[in-house]
């Protein structure tokens, strides 16, 4: 995927932290599936955009996206309300914010009950902001005006296409239980499909001027996400 070695030895030789629910009966720090998989590669892209490694990889700030992580899978499982899941997070953060405006920003765009674009933050369907809560990441770290703007923009591009690689194997699923889906956002059927599919290598093209081998990556993934459309669609 393109990612630095010292970024994905790092996470690829991490212990598993202790406590921790969303690492809980791993035996790996980066595992299958792509909430694994997104962590070094959204800090590769961190890096790509100027924010040196030894901050990236600082051990204080790590252990702050390890316990994030924790009780954001505890609000997925619904454990914890999502006003706990944020109580929590931004009392890790206090007096640790290194960008007071952008963070009562993400705060704001966080607080809504249903996640609508507010801008810098947020895609058109609800769907593909279902992970935005690890945009705090950013406001633990130094970033200048250029890099929060290019971070949020490449978290639009590679978190979604994760989403939407789920919700598209998830399909038949997720209507059956009435969960977030964005092909179902797009309307259903056959033309959710391809509406997805297009905004899928949208973000791929995006992708692309950071990270080359992660776009063709992802792009290699259309033809077997296609074998996942329901016949009776």
């Amino acid at each position: 995927m393109g990612v630095d070695k010292r970024i994905g030895r790092f996470f690829v030789d991490r212990r598993i932290p202790n406590e921790n629910s969303f690492w809980k009966g791993r035996l790996l720090y980066i595992a299958f599936g792509n909430g694994y998989l997104s962590i070094p590669v959204y800090y590769d892209i961190l890096y790509r955009i100027g924010v040196p490694v030894d901050i990236l990889l600082e051990e204080k700030h790590i252990e702050f996206m390890e316990r994030l992580m924790h009780f954001a899978i505890l609000q997925e499982r619904n454990e914890i309300t999502v006003s706990e899941e944020l109580t929590q997070i931004r009392r890790m953060l206090n007096n640790r914010v290194r960008n007071a405006e952008y963070y009562q920003m993400l705060n704001r765009y966080l607080d809504q009950p249903t996640l609508h674009p507010m801008a810098p933050f947020g895609l058109p369907f609800p769907s593909l902001n279902r992970a935005d809560v690890f945009l705090y990441i950013l406001c633990d770290l130094p970033l200048s005006e250029a890099q929060w703007a290019d971070a949020i923009r490449y978290w639009y591009a590679l978190h979604p296409s994760y989403l939407i690689i789920d919700d598209i194997r998830d399909y038949e699923k997720d209507r059956e239980n009435k969960d977030e889906n964005v092909v179902l956002e797009y309307g259903g059927g056959l033309a959710g499909f391809e509406k997805t599919f297009e905004l899928f290598r949208e973000n791929c093209i995006t992708l692309k001027e950071i990270n080359p081998l992660l776009s063709d990556f992802l792009l290699g993934y259309e033809e077997k996400l296609r074998e996942n459309i329901p016949v009776n669609v």
